[in-house]
C-alpha cells in the first residue's frame, strides 16, 4: 500500500469519528470510565503492598536464648542472625536489660519490688524487625533450627492476615481489570459496528470494484484506535489530577497513624510513566482488536 493511500485512509477514519460524533463521545466516556477504574484498582493495589510491607515492618521476632547456652553463645547467635535474609535492624537485650523492662512493664518501674532477685532465671534475647511478613514461616522455622533456641515469639497470625489481605486486594483488582477489559472490547466493537452499518453499500461497492479487504479494514481499525488513544489520554490525565489531590488530602492529616501510611503511599510520578504505557495500549490493543473484531462478516460480499 502506497504512503499517499495510507494517509488517505487515515485521515478518512479520524473523519469517520467526527461523522459519528454522537457514538465517538458516548464511547470515549465510556471507555474512559472503565480505564479510570482500571487505574484506581492497579493504583490500589501497589499501595496496598507498600502498606502491608510498612505494616509488617513494624512488628518484630523475639528470639530467646536457651539458660543453657555456653558463656559468649550470644555473639555466635547474633552473627547468624545477621546472615539472614528477611531480618531488619537487630537489637541484643542481656539480662539485665530484661530486668529492667520486666520492672518497668509489670511493676511500674518500683525497684525495690525486686530486692535480692538475681536475674539469672531471665533469658538474653534479639529483638529483629520483619522486612518481608511473607516469608516469616520460613525465617522462624530457620531460627529454630539454630542451637540452644529456647522460645520464638513472631506475630504469625498479624503476618497471615496481612497476606490473606493482599492476596484478596490482587485478586478481586484482577478480575476488575479483565472484566473492564471485555467491557471495553464490546463498547468499541459496537461504535465500530455501528459506523460500518451506515457504510455498509459503500463497503460492498468498493468490495465488487476490487478494493482488497485489508484497504477497507484501515479506516475502521484507524477509529477505534483512535477511540482508545483518546480514552487513554484523557484517563491518564483524571488519575494524575485525582491521584494527587488524594494524596494531599492525606498527608495533610493530623492523624499521626494516617500520617505514618500517608508515607508509604506510592508517589504518582513514581509510577506516571508505567500508568501512561498500561493506558496507551489498552487503548490500542482494545481499540485495534474491537475494530477488527467488528468487521468481520461485512467484508463477505
Amino acid at each position: 500500500m502506497r504512503a499517499s493511500s495510507f494517509r488517505y485512509l487515515v485521515k478518512n477514519g479520524i473523519k469517520n469519528l467526527w461523522n459519528n460524533r454522537m457514538m465517538t463521545i458516548a464511547s470515549i466516556g465510556t471507555l474512559i470510565a472503565c480505564l479510570l477504574i482500571v487505574g484506581f484498582a492497579v493504583l490500589f493495589s501497589i499501595n496496598v503492598d507498600n502498606i502491608v510491607k510498612f505494616v509488617g515492618e513494624q512488628n518484630e521476632i523475639v528470639v530467646f536464648v536457651d539458660l543453657e547456652a555456653p558463656e559468649g553463645y550470644s555473639d555466635t547467635l547474633r552473627s547468624q542472625l545477621d546472615q539472614m535474609e528477611g531480618l531488619g535492624d537487630i537489637t541484643f537485650v542481656s539480662k539485665d536489660q530484661a530486668m529492667d523492662d520486666v520492672i518497668n512493664k509489670y511493676l511500674d518501674g518500683d525497684v525495690g519490688l525486686m530486692d535480692g532477685v538475681e536475674n539469672d532465671f531471665l533469658p538474653e534475647s534479639f529483638r529483629a524487625k520483619i522486612l518481608d511478613p511473607e516469608h516469616l514461616d520460613s525465617i522462624v522455622a530457620q531460627i529454630k533450627s539454630m542451637d540452644y533456641i529456647l522460645k520464638v515469639d513472631a506475630p504469625t497470625d498479624l503476618s497471615n492476615t496481612l497476606m490473606h489481605m493482599r492476596k484478596m486486594v490482587n485478586t478481586f483488582g484482577g478480575a476488575i481489570i479483565i472484566a473492564l477489559v471485555i467491557v471495553s472490547l464490546v463498547i468499541i466493537t459496537n461504535t465500530i459496528r455501528a459506523s460500518v452499518f451506515a457504510r455498509r453499500k459503500e463497503i460492498n461497492i468498493m468490495k465488487y470494484v476490487g478494493a482488497n479487504n485489508a484497504f477497507i479494514r484501515v479506516p475502521f481499525i484507524v477509529e477505534g484506535i483512535t477511540l482508545g488513544l483518546i480514552a487513554a489520554l484523557a484517563a491518564f490525565g483524571i488519575i494524575w489530577g485525582g491521584y494527587n489531590v488524594f494524596l494531599n488530602a492525606v498527608t495533610s492529616e493530623s492523624n499521626t497513624w494516617l500520617a505514618s501510611i500517608s508515607q508509604n503511599l506510592v508517589p504518582f510520578k513514581h509510577i506516571s510513566y508505567q500508568i501512561l504505557g498500561y493506558f496507551l495500549i489498552s487503548g490500542i490493543v482494545v481499540g485495534g482488536f474491537g475494530s477488527a473484531m467488528s468487521m468481520r462478516g461485512h467484508l463477505k460480499v
